[in-house]
Order: structure tokens, then sequence, then C-alpha cells
């Protein structure tokens, strides 16, 4: 059985059930109770004209009976339906002072019964058709005359057949149409109202990102019934932030208890003879040295409070950024270029996490560029990229990149895989939009800075753009820090 999965479906689905078990158990019982019903209908019924006819009864100056007002009460009712229709104006001993059949002046009775003038409603057989009849005193003349009118059942079913029922039917068909709009436009408005502290909940949950694990559902304005499963939701942020908290505190305090001790066992292989195992010795101190610092790093930019956001011109942050990287790529043989767009305006940003965030970009550029590649840093109003002509990555392990202690199967033995997921959480904290492609020259690490990270969003976005379909972007001249035929080198392939 397939359920639906909205909420107000549900509650809409067991409405309509609901009515449709209430209209299908109240066509069963008229259907049981459809013959003593329509008995009653035909005694009610001759009952109710009887008592109407007999407020019209014209009496004499002695208050004897002699006829039907004809203003009120047409005398062809009476003449031309005389099979079906009789009416007697009698005494208390059943004597008959007014017939509408002159010709018959026996009183009306029950089939098989004496004349009983108590016996308000009854039935009776005349020329072999049934009847019902009733007895009613005659207002006008102070209990002394009795009016009796009796009417045949076929009359009456062949007019209730021919325009009573299907004028009922229709009517109720009618309003049962118009029931049926009213009834879902009133429970689907009633609902939507009903739901919408759910609606209002689900929106500060979606408010709730891993930076904001302090902020808390607020039980108090919503209706008792889901209060529980706030309160619930609040106590798992509770776990959740505590586990977080410890998780990072632990790192920061692991980062920082080791620094110490690898800055005592370098000075001891310094110590020691100079010979080819203490090269290697210190190569691996020092690559433990950087993993520890970037998980002191990740530690520190992983927390909000840890970041000061104000508005910044960004040329000195990366030109300096530019200067520090031009040694590192100088020794790696690569060429660095820097392309500032002239209508720069300020952002806002942290400088210490902005120049993080560049150097760890150019930073994995330069080591996947070879010998004499090409690196360029292309800045604009509202984004900024870094590019390199290396190899590229493949498109199966570009969602991978930013993952913690993530690296690429031909970089096993170097770095620690943090660089790229220190720069997704700076990117993250400054609610800019981390996204890598390939560009058949190599790869390409773009920030948009007007594009903030989507709620929910696990890390930076990436997208997988394939070889030479990127748009041309229109770029100031390149500033390199090489000489001129690396300038030119540069200005060819940007």
């Amino acid at each position: 059985m397939i359920r639906p999965s909205s909420l107000r479906a549900r509650l809409m689905l067991m409405f309509i059930g609901g009515l449709l078990l209430s209209m299908g158990l109240l066509a069963l019982v008229l259907a049981v109770l459809a013959t003593p019903f329509n008995r009653h209908l035909l005694d009610v019924g001759v009952q109710h004209w009887t008592s109407e006819v007999s407020a019209f009864v014209r009496l004499d100056a002695q208050g004897r009976p002699v006829g039907i007002d004809d203003q009120h009460i047409e005398p062809w009712l009476f003449s031309s339906l005389s099979e079906e229709a009789t009416l007697r104006v009698v005494d208390a001993e059943g004597r008959v002072a007014y017939s509408s059949e002159r010709a018959d002046l026996t009183p009306l009775k029950a089939d098989g019964a004496a004349f009983d003038i108590k016996r308000q409603v009854f039935t009776l057989t005349r020329d072999g058709v049934a009847m019902h009849a009733a007895t009613m005193p005659v207002k006008q003349s102070q209990g002394r005359w009795w009016l009796q009118m009796a009417i045949s059942d076929r009359i009456v079913m062949r007019m209730r057949s021919t325009f009573g029922t299907p004028a009922l039917m229709k009517g109720v068909a009618g309003t049962c149409v118009v029931f049926m709009l009213i009834f879902f436009l009133t429970v689907h408005l009633t609902l939507r109202k009903a739901l919408q502290p759910l609606r209002d909940a689900s929106a500060e949950a979606r408010r709730i990102t891993p930076r904001t694990l302090d902020q808390r559902l607020s039980a108090e304005v919503h209706p008792r019934e889901i209060r529980p499963l706030v309160q619930a939701f609040n106590q798992t942020l509770d776990r959740l932030q505590h586990g977080f908290r410890t998780q990072q505190e632990f790192l920061s305090s692991a980062a920082h208890e080791l620094k110490t001790p690898l800055a005592l066992i370098r000075a001891q292989v310094e110590l020691g003879p100079d010979d080819e195992r203490r090269r290697y010795l210190l190569e691996d101190v020092d690559r433990m040295a950087r993993q520890v610092q970037q998980l002191l790093m990740l530690a520190e930019v992983s927390e909000p409070q840890n970041y000061r956001m104000e508005a910044i011109d960004p040329r000195g942050t990366l030109q300096e950024v530019f200067d520090y990287m031009g040694r590192v790529a100088e020794r790696r043989g690569v060429l660095l270029g820097l392309r500032l767009a002239d209508d720069l305006r300020p952002w806002q940003a942290d400088r210490g996490a902005l120049f993080t965030l560049v150097k760890n970009l150019l930073e994995n550029a330069i080591q996947h560029s070879p010998t004499g590649g090409v690196v360029v840093l292309a800045v604009q109003a509202d984004r900024f990229a870094v590019r390199d002509d290396g190899p590229g990555v493949p498109q199966e392990h570009l969602q991978r990149m930013f993952e913690r202690f993530w690296r690429g199967p031909e970089r096993r033995e170097e770095g620690a895989g943090l660089g790229l997921s220190i720069c997704r959480e700076i990117a993250l904290a400054h609610r800019w939009r981390l996204t890598a492609r390939n560009t058949g020259r190599g790869l390409e690490m773009a920030l948009d800075l007007g594009q903030a990270e989507a709620p929910g969003d696990g890390g930076a976005g990436w997208e997988s753009g394939e070889p030479g379909t990127e748009a041309p972007r229109r770029m100031p001249p390149v500033r390199v820090q090489s000489t001129s035929p690396g300038k030119a080198m540069l200005n060819a392939l940007f």
C-alpha cells in the first residue's frame, strides 16, 4: 500500500475516507429503512394535507358544514380526481354532513375496523386502490365536526417518481457537489493553517548550519502537540554541538601538543651525523610538522568566532600572497602571474583567512604544475580564480578534492590532504562558493563572492566542466614575477 509522504495529504485522505464511509453508512441505512420510511412519509403527508384543508371548511349560520372554501381549495381537485382523492366532514358518530362525492355519504374507516373518530391516520382500500387517510378536527367548529381526507397511494407514488424524486435527486446531487467543493476548500485552508507551525519549525531548522549549532528552535511558540518533537530536536542539537566542540578542542589541543615534541625531535636529528638518513628524517619531521600546522589551522578556521569580518581592500592582501608564493614558485620552476581588475571594490572578509585561502590555492596549483608551467591568479570584482596548466583532475575525483585527508592516487606520499579542506571552511565562513573545474589546459579553482553556499550543503560547490568549454573573460594584462619571456608565455596561455 502506497502512503502519501505529505502529512496534509494523509489528513485529507482521512477526511475523505471518513466522509465516504459516512455516506456509505447513510445509504445502507436508507436501503434498510426504505419501506417503513416511505410508509411514514405517506402517513405524515396525508395528515399534513388533511390538517391544511380542515382550516378551509365552510360552515352555514347554524354551524353545519356546507362545503370547502373554493378560494383556497379548488373544487376540481376532488371532482376530477375523485378516484384518487376524497374527503368527508363527519360528526362524532360518523354521520356525513358533507362529501366531495355526493352519492357516497359513508364515513372513511380503516380496512376491517369500525369507524373511530380518534384514529388520526389509517389505511383503506377502495375499489381495489390502496389509500392513506387521516381524520382531523375542523378548526372553526370547536370540536363538533371532523374532516376526513383520503389520497391514493398510486397517485402519490406516481407524482413522487415523476416529479418529486428526480427533482430531489438533482437537488441532492447539486447540494453534494457544492458541499464537496466547500468541504475540500475548507479542509485545505484549515489544514494549511493547522500545519503552519510545522512549516515554521522546518524553516527554523533549515537555518541551523554546522556553523550555527548554538541556535535552537523555540518550543514555546509551537502547539503543544509538536513540542516534544521540537524539544527532541533541540536535545539532538545539544549533543551534536557538544560532540563537535569536543572534536574541535581535541584537534586543536593535539596540534598544539605535537608542535613542541616535533621541534625537539628536529633539533635532535640536526645534532646527529650529516648523512642521507639524517636528510630523510628531517624531511619526515618537516612533513609531520606541516600536517600538525594544517590540523591547527583547520581547527581554527572551523570556528566562526575566530573570524573578524571587515571591509578590506583586497589588492594589498593579494599582492602579499603573490609575493610570498612567488619564491615558492621560483624554487619549483613555475611561472606565477597576477591579474587584477581595475574595478575592484572592498570585500567583506577576514584579512588573515583570505591570505591563507589564496596561499593554499596557489600552493596547490604550483604543486600540480610541471617545471616551466604557468599559474595565474585572476581577480575580478566579484570573483577570483587560480588556474594552472597541469594535468587537471579526473572527473570522478572532482567531488572529493575538498574532503579532509583526501589525496589523489598520484600524490599518496605528499601532503596531508587538508589544504583544500581549509579553503572550503574559509569559503563557507565568508559565504563564498568554491568551485573546481577542468579547463582543458589544467585546473581552475574559483571563488564566487556573490554566491552564498546553499543551506545544508556539506561543502563547497563543484562544477565539472568539459575541457575547452569555459566562457572567455576579458581580463587586464598579466603582472608576472619572472623575466619578459615568462610574461610573454603567460599572455599567450591566458
